[in-house]
């Protein structure tokens, strides 16, 4: 592991989805480097692996803080946001990693539910997170916002639109967010993993040939590790190395979106192993 160099000290973040994959790798990386983090996930047992590991990090237990929300809610992702400035005096940073993934189906019969669900707890939460923290932001004379986009929105996965869509929707946010809010001194990147994350490793297991496959197309012929090479690459960006990237879309891949490697999933499938998703009706 990269020694850390205290790149966030005195920083506060939040975290969404951190306890799992890519999300659980920025949690881990943000605090070896000095900043206090607030993440969540949507039930307290899914904290349970990150409780262990935060624990042999020295200083972790004062700067860490761990909240049960569904990020499909609107008013819990502003509480969210308003108890990392609260608890900590300030917010310099957002990281808006969470998504839900409904089972995968056709167009033709993908029903309305997942639509509405993959927006809410996707592009919505993301909107919701920027527009809570802008004004903490400001007070502190600037800020990073970090959203996440996907290979499939780029490859139009097959049975998978929703999601596409939702990806889709998160770089055109990054894009207005950087132009409305950058004279504030915040800057809106987005980041287009190809990760050892949580649904990697589902759809790997249920097809460990399919995946060593599309292991040997990548370039650098592996998935990123999530906290050496993904947040590593978030790290860069929310750091003071930083301050002057804003409105970008970056593959932090290996390469893949040159070699274009299709995961192919039979429609039905799903990846997130029946841990459900609610939908939230958006007003």
């Amino acid at each position: 592991m990269d020694r850390p160099q205290g790149r966030l000290n005195g920083r506060v973040a939040v975290v969404t989805g951190g306890t799992k994959g890519i999300g659980q790798g920025i949690v881990l990386r943000f605090i070896k480097e000095g900043a206090s983090v607030v993440y969540c996930s949507r039930t307290a047992e899914n904290d349970a692996e990150n409780r262990v590991l935060l624990a042999a990090i020295q200083g972790a237990a004062a700067r860490a803080h761990f909240i049960a929300a569904d990020v499909g809610d609107r008013q819990q992702m502003r509480e969210l946001v308003e108890t990392a400035a609260h608890r900590f005096g300030r917010l310099d940073i957002v990281v808006n990693n969470a998504q839900g993934i409904a089972p995968l189906r056709g167009i033709e019969e993908k029903p309305d539910s997942d639509y509405a669900m993959t927006l809410a707890t996707g592009f919505y939460h993301s909107l919701w997170t920027t527009q809570a923290a802008v004004p903490h932001m400001r007070r502190a004379g600037g800020g990073r916002i970090i959203n996440f986009s996907s290979h499939w929105n780029i490859w139009g996965q097959p049975y998978s639109s929703d999601y596409n869509i939702v990806k889709a929707a998160n770089e055109a946010l990054t894009r207005s967010a950087a132009r409305e809010f950058g004279a504030d001194n915040i800057t809106v990147n987005c980041i287009i993993p190809a990760g050892a994350s949580y649904a990697y490793g589902v759809w790997k297991r249920m097809n460990p040939s399919p995946a060593a496959e599309t292991e040997r197309t990548v370039p650098m012929r592996r998935m990123g590790d999530c906290e050496r090479d993904i947040a590593g690459a978030v790290l860069g960006l929310v750091s003071q190395n930083g301050r002057f990237i804003t409105g970008q879309v970056f593959c932090v891949d290996g390469g893949t979106w040159a070699a274009a490697p299709v995961q192919q999933h039979e429609a039905g499938t799903d990846i997130h192993e029946g841990r459900q998703q609610r939908a939230t009706a958006v007003a």
